[in-house]
């Protein structure tokens, strides 16, 4: 009988279902279907004889067999990642960047600009989600580089962004309560989109959610309502909404990673920056 095989992929997913608290977040992070790491979890438990983790309320939870499963996993990875960044050539070292899904028609040239001249020979490699996902994608090891919308205080954020609401060409403002379009949670824009309503008495009605920014612009340019965005998205066959309350800005915040050399930090944190300069 053939000794078990402790796959890298597989791994993956387990250390990511110990971060993320679970086999969906874990597929979001990983940008799996669940299925894919449920999977994942049915071969290594195949593979090393136990189950790895067991239904706990809504959740799961590692068993004694996942949770050495778990500490020897990491440590495969660990070396894994290693001897992958030491033998790789300067010249085809590569940072994964996790970024915001906003903006994208401006991060994509100006952060390639940026990247293009990165010192070491570093290239860049993209990778697009929500602003919510993304900034944990550094901490939690997906990502060299997570770009993000953040709070203006976020300690880092690299500058301001405005914010304004944006409808249709030929959306009027109610009289009454006004329909208003919002990301799902979690999202760094709902919260100060309605603080700002409520704070200026303005009775509101969520008209429709969207799990992604391509969902909230066709229910905006359909008509269905106003929504709050960053002057930096492409809003073609949207307009700024006047009569809606004037928002403070939000941050472009970047997180890069310990394996980052200082020099490449600074030069991608730069790039981003030119981001919100040009805003």
């Amino acid at each position: 009988m053939a000794d078990p095989i402790l796959d890298i992929v597989p791994l993956r997913s387990v250390v990511a279902i110990a971060r993320c608290g679970g086999v969906h977040r874990a597929a979001e992070a990983l940008h799996l279907t669940q299925s894919t790491v449920s999977a994942h979890l049915r071969r290594l438990e195949k593979s090393t004889g136990g189950s790895i983790v067991e239904k706990a309320g809504r959740g799961v939870r590692f068993t004694d067999h996942g949770n050495r499963l778990l500490g020897h996993a990491q440590t495969i990875l660990d070396a894994h990642d290693a001897a992958v960044h030491a033998l790789s050539s300067p010249t085809t070292r590569t940072l994964s960047v996790s970024a915001t899904e906003h903006g994208a028609d401006r991060l994509i040239p100006e952060l390639s600009r940026g990247f293009g001249s990165l010192p070491g020979g570093w290239t860049a490699q993209f990778r697009f989600d929500r602003s919510a996902q993304v900034a944990g994608a550094v901490e939690h090891g997906f990502a060299d580089v997570a770009v993000f919308l953040a709070p203006i205080d976020h300690p880092d954020a690299v500058g301001p962004i405005a914010l304004h609401w944006y409808a249709a060409r030929d959306w009027e403002h109610p009289a009454d309560a006004v329909p208003v379009l919002l990301f799902d949670d979690p999202c760094v824009l709902r919260a100060p989109a309605a603080d700002a309503l409520a704070r200026h008495g303005i009775d509101y009605v969520v008209a429709a959610e969207a799990a992604n920014l391509a969902g909230l612009y066709s229910a905006a340019r359909s008509g269905l309502g106003v929504t709050l965005l960053p002057a930096i998205d492409a809003t073609d066959g949207l307009v700024a909404v006047e009569t809606m309350p004037v928002m403070p800005p939000i941050a472009l915040a970047v997180t890069v990673g310990d394996r980052v050399p200082a020099p490449v930090r600074a030069a991608v944190r730069r790039a981003a920056a030119a981001v919100t300069t040009t805003a």
